[in-house]
């Protein structure tokens, strides 16, 4: 009983360690904006990089049809809810998603936050 406890814990315990890293890894794409000539385009990009880093942990994503978003002026503000599908369980995470025209018809998207 006390042996089976212990690898309970123990598979917990790298189930919540390889959770943290994926979300640290999501939010190393705050260092690299990525560029398009659409908000659409950058989604498309933004959407097959997420796809590749969880598959990679061996997770499936599921996105959500609809996005949280605000808009100032010509900066708009996007959160997104992520369903990340285990092996144990399913977990939402939050991806913040700011999108600005730097140039007449260049957009930039910046991951902002992960959580």
């Amino acid at each position: 009983m006390e042996n089976n406890k212990s690898k309970q814990k123990a598979r917990k315990r790298l189930y919540s360690e390889s959770l943290s890293a994926l979300k640290k890894e999501l939010r190393a794409l705050t260092f690299e904006p990525i560029y398009g000539e659409s908000l659409k385009e950058i989604a498309a990009k933004l959407t097959a990089k997420i796809q590749e880093i969880v598959e990679s942990y061996g997770y499936e994503v599921e996105f959500s049809e609809r996005a949280k978003k605000e808009v100032e002026g010509d900066i708009y503000y996007f959160v997104y809810p992520l369903k990340i599908k285990t092996k144990h369980s399913t977990k939402k995470i939050y991806l913040e998603v700011e999108y600005l025209i730097y140039d007449e018809n260049a957009w930039m998207g910046i991951v902002t936050d992960v959580r």
